[in-house]
């Protein structure tokens, strides 16, 4: 009997003591759990929390606005051959490329929201935080970068002016120029190079490219300053149109090309930068120019 009670103890206290071991295994198992869980919790958090005003919005949105000013081929312009009417050119490209990184680096698919308004518009709303990224063609002067923030260079072209075939041998040098009318882009580098360039001559400041290239052929304006790059498809499209012999100072002469974001968002700008350094190193920004070049030629002739 006592042996038998004894073994009965012994069982109990066995069990008990089992019951508090495989207790203090799953408080452990649950605590490392929750730590695991809070860990990762915490670096989500960490990882939100570091991501940049632009690329916090685009994270949330799904979505990358891009502003940009239709009419100035071959970086954007309306393809009226599309059921949308959607703007394409090598600015259009390169935001898809930065898109295709940008879902890369964030896990979300971004899609691509474009506000086509004017030059003068962008810039405001580039400085406003009211977009994400100008894709427009634009230079980055000193001026423009107190209120916005810039790339690094992705494309160089020359400043030029575009005259009137049957006009061009009287247009040897800039002050040939002296007494005529010169048809620009309005708040661009070369309104401010016919202002202060060119001297003697009456500056007609339109909303786009094309309105200027329009002054020129309705014989309004005797040039249109135009860097070399846009020039192509109007002169592809238009064989009555030539770029003069006259050269601009070396100072003023070459422009740059860089993307806008609103101030403050380094991270954006280096996945930006790579962005470019890869479609440099791949060629594809010449090819775009090419491409969208011969496009713009089509149907502006058309």
């Amino acid at each position: 009997m006592k042996t038998t009670v004894k073994r009965t103890l012994s069982l109990l206290l066995a069990a008990a003591s089992m019951a508090s071991v495989l207790t203090a295994c799953g408080s452990k198992d649950s605590a490392a759990a929750d730590t695991s869980a809070d860990t990762q919790a915490a670096s989500a958090s960490a990882d939100a929390s570091d991501l940049g005003p632009v690329l916090t919005h685009i994270k949330e949105s799904g979505e990358m606005v891009i502003a940009t000013a239709s009419g100035y081929m071959p970086y954007e312009f309306v393809d009226i051959s599309s059921a949308n009417q959607d703007v394409i050119g090598v600015d259009m490209a390169l935001g898809d490329k930065i898109i295709e990184k940008l879902s890369d680096k964030l896990g979300v698919e971004v899609k691509k929201k474009v506000e086509d308004t004017t030059f003068t518009a962008n810039l405001a709303a580039v400085a406003a935080d009211q977009v994400d990224i100008m894709l427009a063609g634009m230079s980055p002067t000193e001026e423009r970068k107190q209120n916005m923030d810039f790339s690094d260079v992705y494309l160089k072209a020359e400043q030029r002016i575009m005259v009137r075939k049957a006009d061009a041998d009287s247009y040897k040098d800039i002050d040939s120029f002296n007494g005529k009318t010169i048809a620009v882009q309005k708040n661009t580098t070369q309104e401010k190079i016919a202002q202060g360039s060119m001297p003697g001559v009456s500056v007609t400041s339109m909303e786009k490219i094309p309105l200027a290239v329009l002054e020129l052929t309705t014989n309004k304006a005797d040039g249109v300053v135009i860097e070399s790059t846009v020039a192509q498809p109007y002169l592809i499209a238009n064989p009555d149109l030539v770029l003069c012999d006259a050269e601009f100072p070396e100072d003023v002469r070459y422009k740059d090309t860089a993307i806008a974001v609103p101030k403050g968002n380094e991270d954006f700008l280096e996945l930006i930068n790579e962005t470019i350094k890869e479609c440099q190193d791949a060629g594809l920004i010449d090819q775009w120019i090419d491409e969208y070049s011969s496009i713009a030629a089509d149907q502006n002739a058309g």
